[in-house]
């Protein structure tokens, strides 16, 4: 097994521009290239960009160097169309996705049927909460065709979602066929809990494995103990047990995550012997 298995492909998005990395332009736009010819390229997926500093990328982006991007609608829906339209216009820049998160109020699906209406036809993921009535924004976005996102951490313990919180939000997806991303705290591959603020963080493997499970078939339980598992051996013994096939099958649904360190998944995906 290595990276180049597709449970791994392009699963880890290049967000170093973002907390708690904060790269300057500069930085971040030099190093994309090399993760995009290191030995673990398989991994790593689309550079995310906030549509309100695509004019600085622009700038900063150095001639004859192509680059795929996905958008964070930082700047609302208005904000975001003049940042593709600018995209468009450079042909060096190659913008593949959008990831945005409706305004709170008392009807999400309505939010997000609205923003959705306004774009364009392009790869797109709405960011839901974890509030009462998300699953109505879940339907929206599947009744348009769209993806879904699912903040997994922050700087606080209750930005994390239980493994019951993620065990339905990943059910709900399959069940609906709806792709989805996850964002903030997924460094890491295993689930575990962080001994300097002691947060409960989620794996991406976990992740994986446990979409896998959803999507054979197997019920909310099998889903949230593949979630909870914090045994890197039990891991990696399902994880040997998934075919190509059925890989892509789960990779069709769990996109990827975005992370701010590239370096941090490769390192365990290697310590794993998964790289």
């Amino acid at each position: 097994m290595s990276a180049g298995h597709p449970l791994f492909t392009a699963i880890v998005d290049d967000a170093a521009l973002f907390p708690p990395g904060c790269a300057t332009m500069p930085d971040a736009l030099a190093a994309h290239p090399h993760h995009r010819a290191a030995a673990y390229a398989d991994v790593v997926g689309r550079f995310l960009c906030p549509a309100s500093r695509l004019r600085e990328l622009i700038e900063v982006l150095a001639d004859g160097v192509r680059i795929e991007l996905a958008l964070i609608a930082d700047t609302g829906p208005a904000g975001l169309t003049d940042a593709l339209a600018l995209g468009h216009t450079d042909h060096r820049v190659d913008i593949e996705a959008v990831e945005f998160r409706p305004d709170s109020g008392p009807d999400l699906m309505e939010s997000v049927e609205n923003v959705l209406a306004a774009l364009p036809p392009i790869l797109c993921f709405v960011e839901l909460p974890r509030s009462p009535g998300w699953t109505g924004g879940l339907d929206a976005i599947a009744a348009a065709g769209r993806g879904a996102k699912l903040r997994t951490g922050g700087t606080t313990a209750e930005a994390f979602p239980s493994e019951a919180e993620l065990a339905d939000f990943i059910m709900a997806c399959v069940e609906r066929d709806v792709p989805f991303k996850c964002t903030a705290g997924l460094h890491n591959a295993i689930r575990h809990r962080d001994e300097q603020t002691g947060f409960q963080h989620h794996g991406f493997l976990n992740i994986a494995l446990a979409t896998h499970a959803a999507v054979l078939g197997e019920g909310s339980a099998a889903v949230a103990a593949l979630l909870a598992e914090r045994s890197g051996d039990r891991l990696v013994s399902t994880y040997r047990q998934v075919t190509d096939h059925d890989a892509r099958r789960t990779r069709a649904l769990f996109v990827g995550f975005g992370s701010c360190s590239v370096l941090e998944p490769v390192h365990d995906l290697t310590g794993l012997g998964l790289l």
